[in-house]
């Protein structure tokens, strides 16, 4: 027990000095976390204060130093950030969070174009991580090995305060694998007890039957508890359980973690409805790691102070979005979790709404900043992709994953065969639903070819396989 409270003052220590962490302290606190919970079956009182936000006065100090060192640390040793501020005059040391404004955002094309500039001189890469590349050329981030394990550490003790996984249950990864994200999760899981099944973005109907298929493993649950996926590829599995007649008995998740695409409200209940689990909406980004944030039961999406700081602004001018007001989210990581490809204001294209003063949220995460929940991107006339997803959604007729296609103010969309019997009835509901949008019409298309411009979802993302689908013989259809 000393020892541990020996860790845990080290661990709070890093925390209030934004210096690095010793990654032994962290590790260990996590093996000490998994022991309690495997003896105790809860991790006892003030436990959550690891994880626990700050007075803001508090907040406020750690801010202005986390932001300090990661602006040194950028400025003296990465050959982009050095240029950009002898080009703008700025001195690194006068930066604080009232005069950041004065350092230019980081482009997604700056990042793309040149990312070994953004690598510090200091840094040790062992993991080059890749986005998908759904809007555009795959973005390059290094990560060191320092990184990867502190980040792994730490998601593992989320997953156990705050995500109650438990050594019995397994997790099983959908998403893309060569994005960071599955490394992380593969060694958070594993730490903390529970055994991690990489699924991958496989066809549809073959990961609906390993879902389902008992996996007898010793000290486990019969089947896969958690599963992690993108919000297209959910709505693949979602067509895919409902067209095959599977329902919720066949299965025995428990939660289903989406990210990395917009979630709505109209997939989350047909996706709860075909697994019997939980949905939560998350948000997070190769690029601005381990910066993520939560939906909360509200419908807002919180993004915690403590590993990053987070701007909300105008996608134009740049300036504080006002409240109301449509803005992009634009991410410093802080130099405490990131010694490699090191970024300041970094504008991720993420549109959300700035909260206004009788949006303030009641929830249980009230004491972390929120947004709106992710808008996406903005189309034509300012419709963003949640408008567009909100209105097609909600029409259990057209097929998921939803492909669509704004165009000269007319939203194109594919109807497939689902709808083939009664195309007049169905576009006089989406008309109807989509009254106060700024579209000029709506045109239902046979295929994803037939849209003026290419429709790309992480669930497109497919890896293959000699695997076909066979029915479960446990299963209840």
């Amino acid at each position: 027990m000393f020892a541990t409270a020996i860790r845990q003052l080290g661990y709070a220590w890093t925390m209030m000095s934004g210096r690095r962490f010793r990654l032994r302290d962290v590790t260990a606190l996590v093996d000490d976390l998994r022991e309690t919970l495997e003896t105790f079956g809860s991790p006892g009182e003030g436990a959550g204060d690891m994880l626990a936000g700050q007075d803001p006065e508090i907040q406020d100090d750690l801010t202005r130093r986390r932001l300090r060192r990661t602006v040194r640390h950028a400025a003296g040793e990465t050959p982009f950030y050095r240029a950009l501020f002898r080009e703008h005059g700025i001195d690194p040391g006068s930066v604080t969070p009232e005069t950041f404004a004065a350092v230019p955002p980081t482009r997604k094309q700056d990042l793309r174009g040149t990312p070994a500039a953004f690598v510090s001189d200091q840094a040790r890469p062992t993991l080059l991580a890749q986005t998908t590349g759904t809007t555009g050329t795959p973005t390059l981030v290094w990560f060191s090995a320092y990184e990867i394990e502190l980040m792994a550490a730490m998601a593992a003790l989320a997953q156990m305060l705050t995500g109650g996984v438990r050594s019995h249950h397994i997790w099983a990864n959908a998403i893309n694998s060569r994005s960071v994200a599955q490394i992380i999760a593969e060694r958070s899981v594993t730490r903390t007890g529970a055994a991690f099944v990489q699924l991958g973005t496989i066809d549809a109907d073959t990961a609906l039957d390993r879902l389902a298929t008992p996996l007898h493993v010793p000290g486990k649950e019969p089947q896969i508890t958690h599963l992690n996926v993108t919000a297209s590829y959910l709505a693949a599995l979602v067509q895919a359980a409902e067209r095959g007649g599977w329902t919720a008995r066949d299965f025995r998740l428990t939660e289903i973690w989406s990210g990395g695409e917009v979630l709505t409200d109209a997939l989350r209940r047909r996706a709860e409805e075909a697994f019997g689990a939980t949905v939560i909406d998350g948000y997070s980004m190769t690029e601005i790691a381990p910066v993520t944030g939560q939906v909360c039961p509200d419908g807002h999406l919180h993004l915690p102070t403590d590993q990053g700081l987070v701007e909300v602004l105008d996608p134009v001018t740049f300036e504080p979005a006002a409240p109301g007001a449509l803005g992009t989210l634009v991410v410093t990581p802080y130099s405490t979790y990131r010694d490699t490809t090191l970024l300041l204001r970094y504008v991720t294209g993420d549109l959300v709404r700035a909260l206004r003063e009788d949006e303030r949220p009641g929830c249980a995460l009230a004491a972390t900043p929120a947004t709106s929940r992710l808008l996406g991107r903005a189309g034509p006339g300012g419709v963003t992709t949640r408008d567009v997803l909100d209105l097609l959604q909600a029409e259990p007729a057209l097929p998921l994953p939803t492909r669509h296609a704004l165009d000269d103010g007319l939203l194109y969309v594919v109807a497939g065969g689902a709808a083939a019997g009664d195309r007049s009835a169905l576009l006089a509901r989406l008309e109807e639903r989509a009254e106060g949008l700024p579209l000029t019409g709506i045109v239902l298309v046979e295929t994803p070819d037939e849209l003026p411009h290419p429709c790309r979802v992480r669930a497109d993302l497919l890896e293959h396989g000699f695997e076909r689908a066979t029915p479960t013989l446990t299963g209840t259809r």
